[in-house]
């Protein structure tokens, strides 16, 4: 996992958090009245329109569902890099750029983890750092 400093840029922070293990976790919304699950956090459960939702991490490890490799995009954003959609076993499915030095390798259905990463760069050329998937 690439740490982060208090001088780095970090997008989306309250996305995501790092276990009592050291893993990087996804930080989801779950509704006890219907045992639903989001990524983001909703205000209100989609299932049961319930508003007390509680912040709870997903699990460490999602299944590869979809991914594509961005061959051109925008300046900011360094290609080529892989975008992929991972299904995590609480029923979400969450998308985010890949870390990997080989995105021709990645296999549908394979075990992904979450990092911390590079996922575009700021105008002046310095890092700015989020959640991205791993193969494990």
């Amino acid at each position: 996992m690439a740490e982060i400093s208090e001088k780095d840029e970090v997008l989306f922070p309250e996305l995501f958090g790092v276990d009592d293990k050291g893993k990087v976790r996804l930080i989801g919304g779950y509704s006890k009245e219907s045992d639903n699950w989001t990524f983001p956090k909703y205000l209100a459960d989609p299932v049961s329109f319930s508003d007390e939702i509680e912040e709870k991490m997903l699990s460490p490890e999602g299944e590869l569902h979809s991914f594509t490799i961005v061959r051109r995009s925008m300046p900011e954003f360094p290609v080529p890099y892989a975008l992929a959609l991972v299904d995590f076993p609480e029923g979400v499915r969450v998308m985010a750029q890949v870390e990997t030095d080989d995105p021709e390798g990645l296999k549908m259905g394979q075990k992904m983890g979450v990092t911390v990463g590079t996922v575009k760069k700021t105008k002046d050329g310095k890092d700015v750092k989020s959640y991205k998937f791993i193969a494990v």
